[in-house]
């Protein structure tokens, strides 16, 4: 049996080399990389993440930044594990998506804590090709402690398509065995440790274990919000009205097109240069893209009561997408007119309408994905300066919001989709927003992408540039080490006992329901009564509740299949913020008076 994918430093080819070595190269000594598990031990060098420079790209292709990662010290808090097996293991012994385990056939345990992890682990949907056979896919639907050590257990009860139970890894047997293959001897004292370890802890028909630390991802991203400054100027460059005879959404009133100052991180546009702590570096100032919309229930209102929004815009879209089109199919400049809220807004970088042709070159160029995770950073940092901005500069006694705006020095936030994820990263990292709604967010950004609907595109370049799935799932594993910064699964500590609400949709084809389970879990939020479906490992309860919560919807559409392939459209996704009662729920949970229920 070959167990995958990893290499150690050094190693070479990206052909699949299978021999009778047990997994071993013998003239190299080491570990090859389609007999490897992905993440190890193997890949921690003097206490920081060392991954091989050599990992397997398209022809031509960008390599994978690794130097990047090297401030690291250890792998992602909701990493996904990869294992390579030269078997086709039956997927009914596994641990499903739809009920995961602590003590099922394949496990996670937190060695440090001693404790079981809840996971599911799945067969790798992707079609395979011939020498290949289907990775098997850990996937946490807890956050792992940062700073803790991490053990990977598959058991005899793993089955293959025959009905029988796996056999022991060779080289994992030989270890134990006290006869290690060419360059693993000084292994052997660790996994017999390991070994030893697992047993003491009641697990039993252990046929691989291996294990990998974990550690905080989201530095980057605290560095830049608690850094950045209050942007020095503004500009309103254009102001539309509808007593100008302008069209609006319903309850729209004034559209405010601007730009404001800000502290920029980014080079070209592109990527960040990270010191050895992996702060990313300031680059001096950029202009932002800013709007701002005033909904027709402010007109009457008193000067200085009208309160202010935030909003944070979803996948590939911009703010004018939700409240500055007359179509309104989102229904956001309705609510804001319900509310009676004035809304700011600006663009995720790497994310707006325009950026989908960028992303598109990513998934022909992978080793370029820290384009995408570094222009949200400064996404996110766009948006923390914009409320600064609102809260600090003197924006809101410009005379084309007619002295209308009141803050009480606390902002409110509305995010979908995107906006609901990014915007959970954002309100993690600032105080000033007091309370927050996030419609159809989620987490655990490698796990959510193979399953997202959006995704359909960007897998047929995935897999023309990558044939190999194997390949694939070893790069949208160590994705993760680049989303993390801009996944909210690193900024849990400070989202909990915040005053925040996931709405969740039923069967979401773009963000699956898991991700934005396992992020409400964390946090320790509580399911909202009548709940359509059960949440493992979450509190209930009837209304009125405060935040941390999770309320969710059903738009009875087909729920999508459990596995790591692209979503069939449905709408699910976006339905639910249309309905009115879910409008109610967020203008009640963002109230300017009462507000948090």
């Amino acid at each position: 049996m070959r167990v995958l994918l990893m290499l150690l430093v050094g190693c070479g080819s990206t052909k699949n080399t299978a021999d009778d070595s047990g997994g071993l190269d013998q003239e190299r000594g080491a570990a090859k990389r389609d007999h490897y598990p992905f993440p190890s031990m193997h890949m921690i060098d003097n206490g920081y993440v060392k991954l091989p420079t050599d990992l397997p790209i398209a022809e031509g292709g960008t390599p994978v930044p690794v130097d990047k990662l090297s401030w690291r010290e250890g792998f992602s808090v909701v990493q996904s594990v990869v294992i390579d097996m030269d078997v086709d293991v039956d997927p009914a012994s596994l641990p499903a998506q739809s009920s995961p385990e602590t003590l099922g056939s394949v496990q996670l345990w937190d060695l440090t804590s001693g404790e079981p992890i809840l996971s599911f682990t799945e067969v790798d949907a992707a079609e395979r090709i011939e020498g290949e056979h289907p990775s098997l896919i850990i996937r946490p639907q807890e956050v792992m402690t940062p700073g803790h050590q991490i053990a990977a257990v598959v058991t005899e009860r793993v089955l293959t398509d025959s009905g029988e139970p796996i056999d022991t890894i060779p080289w994992y047997r030989d270890l134990l065995a006290n006869t290690p293959g060419p360059g693993l001897s000084e292994w052997t004292q660790h996994y017999q440790e390991l070994h030893e370890d697992l047993v003491g802890l009641g697990v039993e028909g252990i046929r691989l274990a291996f294990d990998f630390p974990v550690a905080d991802g989201g530095g980057p991203v605290r560095h830049v919000t608690s850094t950045v400054s209050t942007p020095p100027s503004y500009t309103f460059d254009d102001i539309r009205t509808t007593d100008d005879g302008i069209l609006m959404p319903e309850g729209g009133w004034i559209q405010i097109r601007g730009t404001y100052t800000t502290d920029n991180w980014l080079i070209d546009d592109l990527r960040t240069e990270i010191d050895a702590a992996g702060r990313p570096q300031l680059q001096g100032q950029v202009e932002a893209e800013l709007r701002v919309y005033i909904p027709e229930s402010a007109r009457e209102a008193s000067p200085g009561t009208v309160p202010v929004w935030l909003f944070g815009h979803g996948l590939f879209e911009e703010p004018d997408t939700y409240l500055g089109r007359v179509e309104d199919t989102s229904k956001v400049a309705l609510l804001a007119h319900e509310a009676g809220a004035i809304v700011f807004a600006t663009v995720w970088r790497g994310f707006k309408g325009s950026d989908r042709l960028h992303a598109i070159d990513i998934a022909n160029d992978f080793g370029r994905i820290h384009e995408i995770t570094e222009r949200l950073t400064q996404g996110v940092a766009n948006v923390s300066a914009l409320s600064r901005l609102v809260l600090e500069g003197d924006i809101l006694s410009d005379p084309a919001l007619r002295g209308l705006p009141e803050t009480n020095g606390e902002l409110r936030y509305y995010g979908i989709s995107l906006g609901g994820i990014a915007g959970a990263v954002t309100i993690a990292n600032n105080p000033h927003i007091g309370h927050a709604v996030f419609n159809v967010g989620g987490g655990a950004w490698s796990t959510m992408l193979e399953r997202s609907s959006q995704w359909i595109p960007f897998d047929w370049l995935m897999i023309d540039q990558i044939p190999s799935p194997r390949d694939r799932q070893l790069f949208y594993a160590m994705s993760q080490l680049f989303w993390d910064p801009v996944d909210p699964m690193n900024h849990i500590a400070d989202l909990r006992g915040r005053s925040i609400l996931w709405q969740e949709a039923i069967g979401d084809e773009q963000v699956p329901n898991m991700t934005t389970r396992m992020l409400a879990r964390s946090v320790g939020a509580t399911l909202l009564e009548p709940a359509v479906e059960e949440v493992y490992g979450m509190e209930s309860a009837a209304g009125p509740i405060t935040g941390p919560a999770l309320a969710q919807f059903d738009p009875e559409t087909e729920r999508p299949v459990e596995a790591n392939t692209p979503g069939v459209p449905t709408g699910a996704h976006s339905q639910v913020r249309t309905w009115p009662g879910c409008r109610q729920q967020i203008a009640h949970f963002n109230d300017w008076f009462t507000p948090g229920e």
